[in-house]
């Protein structure tokens, strides 16, 4: 006889499956905004999929966004900017199911949806600077959260719940993240940039950077960003980040010094001017033979004194590091990324993340292989992380991820991977770790 549940879950995911191909027919061409205006597909800047970076993407990037192609300009004394304000659309429509847990045999998924659902403007300002913001299509909700904004239906209860990304206000707010990138001067090779930035939950790393290791949140090569990163394990390459980045780049390394603040739109935003947490990136990124390569560290040190809001102060700890590296190229005719970090984060009672405030350092290793089966239209990975917070808690534990990758189109691609658990942190339900399957759909219009 069928299992009942098994035929529910694969009627369910056969639905999504018939609905993304109606919905996003093979030929669809749309583009993201930077494809607009230097008039190039999103191969150029991008490796086996967006977001993940090439060489040219982070050329594009620490130009400070402001290379242009065939669209036309307003140019004049002090002046060059396009004609038209480019924009996208980024959207992920979801369904999840996880084992293990209670409502085993009648909880039959998540469809998430919108889940980092943005609208992306950006582009050149002027000769020299350049420009990216990002818009939530979903208004925050209460509650202090770094989550994704996101629209959960459970396919078990039919109940229907929502979270957004916000401040701790509560106070309703569509704003997410924005930074203006000022090329203020050159020395033979070397770019010398200035970048004020603010994000929600980006990290202090959004203000500058180019590998694709999971160091900063956005900038990752498989949704399932906990599963192969350490910085995104640990909460290092995550959360608010309030600051000012400061920036030297070149074809083969990049150096970035940033005093900032964990946080956002209201929230820590009273700082004693001696109070500034301090982040630092350095990286090397050779081309080895045909191969990219990269190879970094970061250090986060430092204690932001904010205000409470009583009339006193809040210390906020921010001490960690990560080192990490990463290849880029192809075996035979099939490309191939492979991405490892390493790192920790002090153990202080007062450290602004979670897994930081145990008695021991907490530690994250993560590796990430990707293999493009069909060049630029179907790769398989697979990843390993494992972590360590000093305590045997539920967030102690191991992951391996398989998966795969179809695009639809250079800018749609559909993701499909599974997410085991295993350590010394298990359930207190169920005496075991959980199990996930995820059906993705990733667009950027």
């Amino acid at each position: 006889m069928i299992d009942r549940e098994f035929m529910t879950r694969f009627s369910v995911l056969g639905m999504l499956i018939s609905l993304f191909s109606v919905l996003i027919p093979m030929e669809a061409q749309a583009v993201p905004a930077f494809a607009r205006q230097t008039s190039m597909p999103c191969t150029a800047c991008h490796f086996q999929n967006f977001p993940t970076l090439n060489s040219f993407g982070r050329a594009f990037r620490s130009g400070g966004y402001t290379l242009t192609g065939g669209q036309g300009m307003i140019e004049g004394d002090d002046i060059s900017l396009p004609l038209m304000l480019n924009a996208s659309v980024i959207t992920k429509l979801r369904y999840a199911k996880t084992n293990g847990n209670t409502n085993e045999g009648t909880d039959f998924g998540e469809i998430q949806w919108p889940d980092e659902a943005a609208l992306l403007i950006g582009g050149k300002l002027s000769k020299n600077a350049g420009f990216l913001m990002e818009l939530g299509l979903l208004g925050a909700t209460e509650g202090d959260v770094e989550t994704d904004v996101t629209g959960t239906a459970d396919l078990g209860t039919g109940a229907v719940t929502g979270t957004g990304t916000g401040s701790s206000s509560g106070e309703s707010n569509s704003f997410l993240s924005t930074k203006v990138h000022f090329n203020v001067g050159k020395a033979g090779n070397t770019q010398f940039s200035v970048i004020p930035f603010s994000t929600d939950g980006l990290g202090s790393a959004y203000g500058f950077e180019l590998l694709n290791t999971g160091a900063q949140r956005s900038q990752r090569p498989i949704e399932d960003r906990r599963g192969f990163s350490a910085a995104q394990t640990l909460g290092l390459g995550s959360g608010e980040a309030t600051g000012i980045a400061l920036v030297a780049s070149s074809h083969n390394y990049f150096i970035n010094y940033t005093p900032w603040v964990p946080g956002w739109g209201g929230t820590n935003m009273n700082v004693k001017p001696s109070g500034l947490a301090h982040y630092f990136r350095a990286a090397y990124t050779p081309f080895i033979g045909s191969w990219d390569t990269g190879i970094g560290v970061q250090l986060w040190s430092g204690d932001a004194e904010v205000a409470d809001g009583e009339g006193g102060e809040t210390r906020l700890v921010t001490d960690g590091w990560i080192i990490d590296g990463q290849l880029q190229g192809s075996v035979g005719s099939m490309p191939l990324g492979v991405y490892a970090s390493y790192g920790e984060c002090t153990a202080d009672p007062d450290h602004h993340l979670g897994d930081c405030d145990n008695a021991e350092d907490a530690k994250a290793f993560g590796i990430l292989g990707q293999l493009g089966l069909v060049p630029n239209k179907f790769n398989v990975f697979a990843a390993y992380r494992a972590k360590d917070v000093g305590t045997a808690t539920e967030s102690d534990f191991d992951s391996s991820t398989v998966g795969g990758k179809y695009l639809l189109s250079q800018n749609v691609v559909l993701e499909l991977f599974y997410v085991k658990e295993s350590g010394s942190g298990v359930d207190a339900r169920t005496n075991e770790r959980d199990s996930t399957w995820m059906l993705q759909l990733f667009a950027g219009y």
